[in-house]
């Protein structure tokens, strides 16, 4: 899998009202679909992988485009 693009927010511990950051990460496979790796509700829960299609992918981005960081590849000549 090829990480293409993350997305950063912000949430509140329900214990201990304290503010911590998550991560999802939107991913390409091999076969050309996308998955999204979900955050754990909490910080160390494992992530949530759930399947996207392609234009599941772009809605994704049109969601909160101000959280969403595209993955930059490099690539040499």
């Amino acid at each position: 899998m090829q990480l293409i693009a993350t997305r950063h927010y912000y949430d509140i511990h329900p214990a201990t009202h304290e503010e911590f950051k998550l991560q999802d990460g939107m991913y390409r496979k091999a076969d050309g679909t996308f998955v999204l790796m979900i955050a754990g509700e909490l910080p160390g829960d494992p992530a949530v992988e759930k399947p996207y299609s392609l234009e599941g992918f772009f809605e994704w981005q049109r969601e909160c485009p101000e959280q969403i960081e595209p993955v930059v590849v490099h690539g040499g000549i």
